[in-house]
């Protein structure tokens, strides 16, 4: 509650701190979606308050009044009350202010008026300046030369063999294929390629194939493979050699380029890469880190919870996986690391890859502690304590260990030509001036375009049939965009609750993905970006513009930064927890809209960012960050809010179905 109070004596207002008469306070309502209002023009807004003092309020004597400070653009800002409102009851306050000449998202601050006297802090409201109606189904409107007009449908695809269908009340476009209408885009010149293969993909997105009963496709080779061949669930190869002690050490080298797809990782639903399956069974007690390294890997673990085995090994309910892990650091460069304390029994260990075109040699390397100590080298290549009588590793020879890294020694720092960034010997080749970024292909210190994405400004200024867009770029008004929405639910389905141990090394912290050290409680979630759009969402590569990026030592690769945020928010709207400004990898995880407009193959990964139209980018709820850190926070009933794009970095068809949230329910510890 913010309040202070006002006693009225005869006709005069005095404020004081405190006295017997009437009180004039106010508490702030649930927070409201921010108001439109068009631009160049007046707009009527409304601001909800609590009148919590003991005085009626009347109509005319308290108004809340727009503070000039930072309100540029804006002025008559002074709104009434509708009536007279009795301590306890809720009061909206209403009127009309000019607005602003150009687009843009404004927080107004106003202060509460008794006949002209101020009578407590301020409230602030959230304005959008747009030329929307708020109609999504019939398409955006655009502030372009000067004034207000209409662009594209929003669900039209232009393609005449799909039914599209809008829904208002989900923002949300369907598009249903027809009579012979291909499911998605092989390419005008693309000619099928099945030469040699019994079965895989034919490179214009169909087949070449199916297998016959008890087998499967080896997508590598192209070839049916017996599901029970070595190095599946139904005939697993041995992690370590009979008689081979457990505790200990191991390295293993494997390859999955012969093996068939029959797991799919809780942490990476969408993969339909092959895997190779190795077993191990403990009678006591003990700590496992596994580690798997040579292409874009995926690792989990499963266990025999049934006198049959391989149909518990076979079974892909997320909640039956023991532990599951999506790029990890160590052992970096798209390598995967599980951690896990394990009772007696028998497990099988599932090397997997991202995705169908990640498969080939691999280096498998296990660590089996006893008593369940769980191995901490999270962030930590080489030396330093593992926590369970070990170290974090040793490099290789002709190498050396610096701050939990191995390095080349001697190693010869290569700054030639370079102002700034790594010099490959773990320091750096200098610093970049404040205002000034330092751009990784070049080495050199860069100053890039600042742009308000918030209230974004073109310069030079758009044409005719232009607007101004949120990155600051002229776009035509007709022009296909990408729309982000949330895949609602999958965000609803697939939340639960864990605990994770955090150090000081811990990717974790050193992310900010905690608020502090030790056993951490996290509520995950998965958050499948959908884009729905009629063009691909897409930014500049990190080399070009590390200003838009977040370089991941965890995962070894860039980020866009702030692609995502999460908040939790009690039942009255207002936010009880923050979450970090999440960066994306922004890559083609599955294609999750049908029709000739759409493309059949992946395009973009962590390398060469983007999402296609018709295509989503998953991150699932195991994976490293995807949390919010909820160990110091009260069981009971919340909501989970996601928004995507949230800085509004880039340009879409609308912003309006960025966010969506969904209950979750709290548990005591």
């Amino acid at each position: 509650m913010r309040k202070i109070l006002l006693c009225v004596l005869g006709t005069v207002a005095v404020l004081l701190s405190g006295c017997d008469d009437d009180t004039y306070e106010f508490t702030e309502l649930e927070p409201a979606a921010p108001q439109h209002v068009l631009p160049a023009g007046n707009g009527a807004l409304s601001v909800a308050v609590k009148n919590s003092g003991t005085a009626t309020w009347k109509k005319g004597d308290v108004t809340l009044v727009l503070s000039p400070q930072e309100q540029e653009g804006w002025s008559g800002g002074t709104l009434q009350l509708e009536k007279n409102v009795k301590p306890g009851e809720a009061a909206t306050f209403t009127g009309t202010v000019a607005t602003p000449a150009l687009p843009g998202l404004h927080e107004l601050t106003w202060t509460p008026h008794h006949k002209d006297k101020a009578f407590a802090n301020t409230v602030r409201t959230s304005v959008e300046v747009t030329c929307s109606d708020g109609i999504f189904c019939n398409g955006e409107e655009r502030f372009s030369n000067g004034q207000c007009v209409s662009s594209r449908s929003a669900c039209d695809d232009g393609t005449e063999c799909t039914i599209d269908d809008c829904d208002e009340v989900g923002r949300i476009c369907v598009h249903t294929p027809s009579g012979t209408c291909a499911t998605c885009r092989a390419g005008p010149s693309c000619t099928p390629d099945c030469a040699g293969k019994q079965c895989g993909d034919d490179g214009c997105g169909g087949e070449c194939g199916t297998c016959g009963a008890g087998q499967g496709c080896a997508q590598a080779i192209f070839q049916c493979k017996s599901d029970a061949q070595p190095g599946t669930c139904r005939s697993p190869l041995p992690l370590v050699a009979d008689g081979t002690p457990l505790a200990g050490d191991h390295t293993l080298q494997g390859d999955t380029s012969a093996g068939i797809h029959q797991a799919v990782p809780s942490c990476n639903s969408t993969s339909t890469a092959v895997e190779s399956v190795y077993t191990f069974t403990l009678t006591q007690r003990m700590g496992l880190e596994a580690r798997v390294s040579g292409y874009d890997t995926v690792l989990h673990l499963r266990k025999k919870r049934t006198a049959d085995g391989a149909a518990d090994c076979l079974d892909n309910t997320p909640n039956k996986t023991v532990a599951c892990s999506d790029d990890s650091s160590p052992p970096g460069d798209y390598g995967s690391r599980i951690t896990v304390a394990l009772d007696p029994g028998t497990y099988y260990l599932i090397v997997d890859g991202f995705d169908a075109a990640q498969s080939g040699a691999f280096t498998l390397k296990t660590r089996f502690t006893p008593d369940g100590c769980v191995p901490k080298c999270d962030g930590v290549y080489c030396g330093g304590s593992d926590g369970c009588g070990g170290n974090c590793g040793a490099c290789d020879a002709g190498q050396v260990c610096i701050s939990g890294r191995c390095l080349q020694s001697p190693c010869t720092p290569q700054c030639d030509g370079k102002e700034c960034g790594d010099d490959g010997c773990g320091g750096q080749c200098g610093f970049c001036p404040e205002a000034k970024l330092c751009v990784p292909s070049s080495g050199l210190c860069q100053t890039f375009q600042d742009c308000n994405h918030l209230r974004p400004q073109c310069s030079p200024g758009c044409g005719a049939t232009e607007f101004c867009g949120s990155d600051c770029v002229c776009h035509p008004v007709t022009e296909s965009l990408p729309d982000l929405i949330v895949d609602e639910q999958r965000l609803k389905n697939e939340i639960l609750f864990d605990s994770v141990y955090v150090t000081e090394n811990s990717c974790a912290k050193v992310e900010e993905c905690v608020t502090g050290i030790g056993e951490r409680r996290v509520l995950r979630f998965s958050v499948e970006a959908v884009n729905q759009g009629f063009a691909t969402a897409t930014v500049p590569p990190p080399a070009d513009r590390p200003d838009l990026f977040t370089f991941s030592p965890c995962h070894g690769h860039y980020h866009f930064s702030g692609f995502a945020s999460y908040a939790l928010l009690d039942l009255q709207g207002h936010v009880v927890l923050t979450g970090r400004k999440q960066a994306y990898c922004m890559e083609d995880t599955q294609r999750v809209v049908a029709g000739p407009s759409v493309s059949c193959s992946k395009e973009f990964d962590c390398s060469n960012q983007g999402i296609q139209r018709g295509w989503s980018d998953l991150y699932g709820n195991t994976l490293d960050c995807q949390w919010l850190d909820i160990t110091d926070l009260a069981p009971g009933d919340y909501r989970l809010q996601v928004t995507l794009n949230p800085a509004r970095a880039f340009q879409e068809a609308t912003l309006d179905n960025n966010t969506s949230s969904v209950p979750v329910t709290i548990p005591p510890p």
